[in-house]
């Protein structure tokens, strides 16, 4: 997805509802943006993200889970399906844009079959 706010491009991303499990979440945020129904396949990494300082001084950190999910029907459907984003576009992994290294580090866990991973990226 290619963000409205920043212009970069980032896997989709989204915040969990009050009540709702990760793997919902990530199916819903999925359909949001992209159009695109998804099926949960495994957890990633998780991980704490932060602390994020707002422009009014709010300080948050969040609890950040990756998820690796697959495409259930037609994934050429793909677009940005909200006002969150700008475009939608499917890449090969060795012709991706260019990403945070989070997000990097983040489709490096989903190319291994490793288990899933706690703690910072970095670690």
């Amino acid at each position: 997805m290619r963000r409205a706010d920043t212009g970069a491009w980032t896997p989709v991303t989204g915040i969990v509802d009050p009540g709702e499990q990760p793997d919902a979440t990530a199916v819903r945020e999925i359909a949001e943006e992209t159009g695109v129904d998804a099926k949960v396949n495994r957890v990633l990494r998780v991980w704490a993200v932060g602390p994020v300082t707002y422009p009014n001084g709010n300080v948050a950190s969040y609890m950040d889970t990756a998820l690796l999910c697959r495409v259930v029907g037609e994934p050429g459907c793909a677009h940005a399906a909200d006002d969150e984003n700008t475009d939608a576009h499917w890449f090969s992994v060795d012709r991706l844009p260019e990403l945070s290294e989070r997000f990097r580090q983040t489709i490096t866990a989903a190319l291994d079959n490793g288990p899933t991973r706690i703690g910072h990226p970095s670690q």
